[in-house]
C-alpha cells in the first residue's frame, strides 16, 4: 500500500496519517488476513507503547475511510486486511486459512436478485468455505494435524 497516497487521502479527510496509523498500514502491507492481536504484536516491533485499545480504534478509523477491510464468519475472530480490489473469500472450516478469490459474474447476480426484490445500493460478500488442500492431505486427522 503506498502510503503516500494514502496520506494524501487522509488529509482530505477530517483524519491525518499518525505514526499509529501509519504502522498499521504496514503491517497489513503483505495482504494478509490479520487478527487485531497479530497486527498489535506487528506494530510493537516498531511502536513498542501503543494498545490494543489503540489498534481496534485505529482500525475502526480505517474501515470507515475504506482503508481496511474486516473478515469475520460464524462467531470467529474478525481478521483485518487492506483494501485491494474488490473480492470474495475462501476459507477452511478446518485450519481457518482465508484466500481472496474473485468471483465474475456474482456482483450481476447480486444485482438483479436486489432488483426484483426492490432493493438499490447492491453490495455483497461471498464466503466459500471447505477444507484447503494441506487439511485434506495425508497426516491431518479430523480433529487436527496428527503428530
Amino acid at each position: 500500500m503506498d502510503i503516500r497516497g494514502v496520506d494524501a487521502g487522509l488529509l482530505q479527510t477530517k483524519y491525518r496519517l499518525t505514526k499509529q496509523r501509519a504502522a498499521i498500514l504496514r503491517a497489513l502491507e503483505d495482504s494478509a488476513h490479520l487478527s487485531a492481536e497479530t497486527i498489535l504484536e506487528r506494530v510493537r516491533e516498531e511502536l513498542p507503547g501503543v494498545s490494543l485499545g489503540t489498534i481496534y480504534r485505529t482500525l475502526d478509523i480505517l474501515r470507515e475511510l475504506g482503508l481496511v477491510q474486516v473478515f469475520s464468519y460464524a462467531g470467529s475472530a474478525a481478521r483485518f486486511e487492506a483494501v485491494l480490489e474488490k473480492h470474495h473469500h475462501l476459507l477452511c472450516t478446518h485450519c481457518g486459512q482465508l484466500v481472496n478469490v474473485d468471483a465474475p459474474g456474482l456482483a450481476e447476480i447480486a444485482r438483479s436478485t436486489g432488483m426484483r426484490h426492490d432493493f438499490a445500493e447492491i453490495d455483497c460478500a461471498l464466503t466459500i468455505t471447505g477444507r484447503c488442500a494441506a487439511c485434506l492431505s495425508p497426516g491431518v486427522a479430523a480433529g487436527g494435524l496428527l503428530q
